[in-house]
């Protein structure tokens, strides 16, 4: 007599991330991309003079041709305004639904608080670095130099550099980790991260200019008390009256 088999089972696996930070990536449209290079078009073509006032390149601990600070109420940075709040509006969400923190109360607002081009050319890099006083930051790639490739990439698997990429760098290597994030610049591609994340830029070589925008993003909450401290406040109060 044959044994019978027991039915087979289907097992549902859900592989979560609930550690380390999270990025946002978004391909945004070329219009979008076209308006911000005419913006910073604008500023490259200013008298010396003015242009130094807003070129933040000197105060690098890396090196990059132009750093120039921008004012992100002019009209070529309006789109992406509403775009980067959307994002940062998900990934508050989405860290509240896995952390199950349904009651937390949404963000008041989302304010920019810096934004800037980067204008990088052969040899220029930036170090390791975070961003400090704010809780999100962001790349988006306007310009990008034919001699950074994804050849770069696959020859980096062998001689270890990666020309002109982005590094996000977080926590150790183990097993099934990474603690590195690389990507190569793309135009249009954005990416939203949170500001403590380490992260590089890699020198190319070649010609051609490897163009970019940034911003610093800082999330306002309602200055609610939470049970807890609510609580705790009125045994206070009824020690101190009893």
């Amino acid at each position: 007599m044959s044994e019978q088999k027991p039915e087979e089972q289907k097992i549902e696996v859900d592989i979560q991330s609930p550690f380390g930070p999270r990025i946002a990536i978004a391909k945004l449209p070329m219009h979008i991309v076209d308006n911000l290079n005419k913006f910073c078009d604008s500023l490259v073509e200013q008298k010396q003079e003015e242009k130094a006032k807003i070129d933040k390149s000197p105060n690098l601990v890396g090196h990059v041709t132009e750093e120039l600070f921008c004012d992100m109420n002019h009209e070529g940075c309006h789109e992406l305004g509403g775009i980067l709040s959307g994002i940062c509006k998900s990934m508050h969400n989405t860290y509240s639904e896995m952390k199950g923190i349904h009651e937390e109360a949404p963000p008041e607002s989302i304010n920019i608080l810096d934004s800037w081009f980067v204008r990088s050319y052969d040899g220029d890099y930036n170090p390791c670095h975070i961003h400090t006083n704010c809780q999100y930051s962001c790349i988006l790639y306007l310009k990008v130099p034919d001699s950074i490739s994804d050849k770069n990439f696959r020859n980096a698997k062998e001689t270890y550099t990666t020309e002109g990429y982005i590094d996000f760098i977080y926590g150790s290597n183990a097993v099934n980790t990474s603690s590195n994030f690389t990507r190569q610049p793309i135009v249009g591609d954005l990416y939203v991260f949170p500001a403590h994340l380490m992260h590089v830029a890699y020198p190319f070589f070649g010609e051609g200019e490897r163009r970019s925008f940034s911003a610093n993003i800082i999330l306002e909450y309602p200055q609610q008390m939470s049970f807890n401290e609510a609580d705790t406040e009125q045994k206070v109060d009824e020690s101190v009256n009893g």
